[in-house]
């Protein structure tokens, strides 16, 4: 190997990263020796590769994830620098759901915290659906790009929406459980299926349900409502006989205080 290469130990010390580190981020194909003696093994590494492993380092001790790490460590200084920043607004807004999540859990629910639940008779519905099993940090996007295809994939058969957008829960999602999801829309005319949408008939039966405003749903608020309903359910003798969905009645952007969503929970 050239005698400009730094070894292992040369390279520690300029970095101040641990072997520990050092192997792993060569194992995650981060940083890799510059050159490794096909006889005796020893690897070499460039000077100009220390900057890159303070980078690496100071990422990490950011919290940025190593999947993450690599998408951003190859990038030109300004896409970098922007590309750190969209990763830390989203850090910021996990954290401000944790926090309102840990504040309704050890807060007392206030007296006037009380959702009105009614039962309602739901009409057997045609309805074209997207599903997919999924983590809690992928939700919005699906539901807003499955809504999109939906309707998209209607507009181009001639058919038109019969109802608000539901979104079912089969499952939980959360950071460890992954739903699945299903986004609904019922509608009238002749469709045929297309890529993942799929058609179903929707049964008539009963749900119960809730309507919040867009601010009463806001994290954690909407989990106290399937939390009424479902004790609601309980309370009258119903049995609970099938997925709970979240209704959207309407713009996304109302006004925080006006109809948002309704969270439904199907009755036997």
């Amino acid at each position: 190997m050239s005698g400009d290469l730094l070894r292992p130990s040369e390279f520690l010390r300029r970095t101040r990263l641990s072997a520990k580190a050092l192997r792993l981020y060569a194992e995650q194909g981060l940083l890799v020796p510059d050159a490794v003696d096909p006889w005796s093994g020893h690897r070499g590494y460039a000077a100009a590769q220390v900057g890159r492993a303070r980078l690496i380092a100071a990422l990490r001790r950011a919290g940025m994830p190593l999947a993450r790490v690599r998408e951003v460590v190859d990038l030109d200084p300004a896409a970098r620098r922007a590309a750190v920043s969209r990763w830390w607004d989203g850090v910021e807004e996990e954290v401000r759901r944790r926090r309102d999540l840990v504040t309704a859990l050890t807060v007392e629910t206030e007296e006037d915290d009380v959702h009105e639940v009614s039962l309602r008779e739901v009409p057997e519905q045609t309805v074209l659906t997207a599903e997919r099993r999924l983590t809690v940090d992928e939700l919005d996007g699906f539901i807003t790009g499955a809504e999109h295809e939906i309707d998209a994939h209607l507009a181009r058969c001639g058919a038109v929406p019969a109802g608000p957008l539901r979104v079912v829960y089969h499952g939980m999602v959360t950071e460890d459980g992954d739903g699945p999801v299903e986004v609904v829309r019922p509608f009238t005319g002749r469709v045929e299926p297309a890529g993942d949408l799929r058609i179903r008939l929707q049964r008539a039966g009963r749900e119960a349900v809730t309507c919040l405003t867009r601010r009463e749903a806001e994290f954690p608020g909407i989990l106290r409502a399937y939390d009424a309903v479902g004790a609601w359910v309980d309370a009258q003798g119903l049995e609970r006989a099938g997925s709970p969905a979240e209704v959207y009645l309407g713009d996304r952007d109302a006004p925080p205080d006006e109809p948002h969503v309704e969270v439904a929970w199907p009755v036997g």
